[in-house]
């Protein structure tokens, strides 16, 4: 899918994405997923959220990808994303300090699974 841009809360919470705009159809089981991602400037491993962000009221599906490692502009890029296995289903936390604790362990487990 193409990079779009989305509301920024990922930086604020320490795991920036790249929110790419895909089909409907294409879209898998609503999650968080293991990844390995293809860029214009590599390849790299990562972690997906498939879902509506129920912790911050979202309101539309997003298909959200962070990358380790990487630091740079994806807006506008084409990458493809290769899903390895989901590591948890869509939920709802009490705080984004709880989520931003979840999702440092969720890219423990994802780099782990990685073998990285």
């Amino acid at each position: 899918g193409i990079v779009r841009e989305g509301d920024r809360l990922g930086r604020k919470l320490g795991f920036p994405t790249a929110n790419l705009e895909v089909a409907p159809l294409k879209i898998l089981p609503l999650g968080v997923f293991a990844v390995r991602v293809q860029t214009p400037q590599g390849r790299f491993g990562g972690m997906a959220n498939v879902g509506y962000r129920p912790t911050v009221a979202g309101q539309t599906l997003r298909f959200e990808v962070h990358l380790f490692g990487f630091a740079g502009d994806l807006y506008g890029q084409e990458l493809s994303v290769e899903f390895l296995t989901k590591l948890r289903g869509e939920m709802r936390f009490e705080s984004l300090e709880a989520l931003k604790a979840q999702l440092a362990q969720d890219a423990e487990t994802a780099r782990r699974l990685l073998g990285i």
